[in-house]
């Protein structure tokens, strides 16, 4: 009677060894494309090589919202489409080592400078001579 629970257990484990039981998940994003925005601060270019050895191109993009930075690495050069100092909305699809970007659109067009000091909180801030 003993015997026969060790049995079923060790059966049962010979056949998930010989690969007739597969438990495994997959996703590819099904809530479509992702969206950010903000004003563009930072970016960069760089590459990265993946476990075969390739080497992948990026563009890192840092975008600033309400105070809150997020960056995203675009495949590819990217940096023509994202200008510095302009509020930019960036529909994207996530990839693997990097991001591939669907649209990119201006929001605002880059802020002017000012011509006094401290107003609004436009850069740069040029002082006025007297």
């Amino acid at each position: 009677m003993r015997l026969l629970p060790v049995l079923l257990v060790a059966l049962c484990l010979l056949l998930t060894g010989c690969g007739s039981f597969f438990v495994g998940f997959f996703s590819n994003h099904p809530g479509g494309p992702f969206r950010v925005s903000g004003t563009v601060s930072v970016v960069s270019f760089g590459f990265v090589e993946d476990p075969t050895g390739l080497t992948i191109t990026f563009t890192a993009v840092t975008l600033v919202n309400s105070g809150t930075a997020t960056t995203i690495h675009f495949c590819g050069d990217q940096r023509a489409k994202f200008p510095i100092n302009r509020f930019l909305q960036v529909d994207f699809n996530i990839g693997i080592h990097c991001s591939v970007p669907i649209a990119v659109t201006v929001v605002a067009p880059a802020r002017k400078p000012t011509a006094e000091v401290g107003t609004a909180n436009d850069f740069p801030i040029s002082v006025k001579q007297p």
